[in-house]
């Protein structure tokens, strides 16, 4: 099938599907102004004004703190975080007061780091079962990113795990894990707030959404963190995706998949929230070298006939049978993506019913040795600016993908001394553009034109053949909030 003819097909009709409602998944604080009553419609209505006041959260260790079950032995886990440098931003209007980037463990309130200047990061460990929380204030609330990082370098356990820290939501779909008895997938969520929050967790699979009673009302603590497994909720299951809806706030959470195959390290990472279920879904960053699969998850109670395809630097490319799967609704299925040539993708998927989605991939030189896998899920396009502090001495890449129509980006690559490197880029419609980024200490997405997402692959540590990497998706950063403005009622 060329990629002019991409499209749905059910029972011999051309089913194109939309494109959806996709929206940048920003955290948006409420602001308000305290104005004179009037009539005016003008005067009441909400206006965008530079965010003065921004939070992300980190998971903290992931093994860290489920009872039970022993923690893993000699991990590191580290938070970077970084307002981006002003260069980045042109004609961005932030915050004028001061501001400062904090870093905390949480719920203890332990100090991790600050920094009163934009451009500069903040790293420090978190230990325990403590939750990274990144806030940004005044001029430095523009824009702030966060990386989390945990590195276990020897033993079964050995791996590299690497995730965004995102912004508190509503709903949570995690896009990860797998079957086998030494496989484990460990659900952390985290809670911002000062007061709790409740969530339900339910589980869909390759039968369709699964039973459990163990997953309603899951008390997570205020400035704190609950841990749940898959295998506790709903017993083995081959393709889980997890569903998380809270109630009483918002929450960030992560599905960390864990693997020893029989007495053979395979690795771990965690698998970020994917977008909202759409019609249209785009997974950045599925770096390939070896397995892989493609998982879609269609939440709602029809059938989906679902198409994939890759997205190279030359265009779109066909996968097997043309990347066509049938998703019972509330099930889960996967494509095998293991024959597509090494290389950097970005897996695009449509289906006639809403579907998330997410992309696993595995480094295995020698099928007795050691290895390592990542996740990437689907993300929502960069409407202002996605981007990440990374570690010192990181093998790097970052990749920008653009649908639908030719698109324009600039990335900014930030050295260890604060140069900033710019690299505008013209993006072919439904390609994508990568740009070793090795060794530089942050970089920045900033499109101009189309529509844009972003990824990075990230090398923290070798041992001889045996590869450590994570894939991460670039969530967009905030650079605006709503403003609400409150009447006076006359007393």
């Amino acid at each position: 099938m060329t990629p002019a003819r991409w499209g749905l097909v059910r029972a011999g009709t051309a089913v194109v599907a939309g494109v959806g409602l996709t929206y940048a998944a920003m955290q948006v604080p409420w602001t308000a102004t305290l104005t004179p009553e009037t009539s005016s419609p003008a005067a009441a209505a909400a206006s965008l004004a530079p965010v003065s006041s921004n939070l992300l959260s980190c998971p903290g260790p992931e093994s860290e703190g489920l009872q039970g079950v022993g923690a893993v032995a000699g991990s590191s886990t580290t938070v970077l975080a970084a307002s981006p440098p002003a260069s980045v931003l042109p004609g961005v209007e932030v915050a004028g007061t001061p501001g400062m980037l904090t870093v905390t463990g949480n719920p203890a309130g332990t100090p991790v780091g600050s920094t009163e200047a934009r451009g500069q990061i903040v790293q420090g460990s978190v230990t325990g079962a403590s939750v990274g929380q990144v806030t940004g204030t005044g001029a430095l609330a523009a824009g702030l990113a966060a990386l989390q990082t945990t590195v276990i370098t020897e033993g079964d356990d050995r791996a590299a795990v690497a995730t965004a820290c995102q912004a508190p939501r509503p709903e949570l779909w995690l896009v990860g894990g797998g079957g086998g008895s030494t496989r484990r997938e460990r659900v952390v969520l985290t809670n911002p707030g000062a007061n709790p929050v409740s969530a339900d967790v339910s589980v869909l699979g390759s039968s369709g959404t699964l039973p459990s009673a163990n997953g309603q009302n899951v008390a997570v603590p205020p400035h704190g963190r609950t841990s749940l497994l898959v295998d506790a909720l709903v017993g083995p299951e081959v393709t889980p995706v997890v569903h998380v809806v809270a109630s009483g706030g918002v929450l960030s959470g992560v599905l960390e998949d864990s693997w020893i195959d029989g007495a053979t390290g395979r690795g771990a990472d965690d698998a970020a929230p994917a977008a909202d279920p759409a019609n249209e879904q785009v997974i950045p960053a599925a770096y390939l070298d070896g397995a892989a699969r493609l998982r879609v998850a269609v939440p709602g109670a029809e059938e989906a006939v679902v198409q994939a395809r890759a997205l190279t630097k030359d265009g779109p490319v066909a996968l097997p049978g043309d990347g066509v799967l049938r998703v019972p609704g509330g099930a889960v299925r996967e494509l095998d993506l293991s024959s597509l040539p090494a290389g950097a993708y970005a897996i695009q998927v449509r289906a006639d019913q809403p579907a998330v989605a997410g992309v696993v991939a595995e480094r295995r030189p020698k099928p007795t040795s050691q290895s390592d896998f990542g996740w990437t899920t689907s993300t929502d396009p960069i409407t202002a600016v996605a981007g990440t502090p990374l570690p010192a001495d990181a093998t790097a890449s970052v990749m920008v993908v653009a649908t639908a129509d030719t698109a324009k980006a600039t990335i900014y690559v930030v050295s260890e001394s604060g140069t900033v490197d710019v690299r505008p880029f013209s993006i072919g419609a439904d390609s994508v553009v990568t740009l070793d980024v090795s060794r530089a200490r942050q970089v920045w997405v900033r499109p101009s034109e189309g529509t844009v997402r972003a990824g990075i692959s990230l090398s923290l540590a070798a041992a001889g053949e045996d590869p450590l990497f994570a894939l991460v998706t670039l969530p967009p950063a905030t650079v605006s909030a709503t403003q609400l403005p409150v009447r006076q009622i006359p007393g």
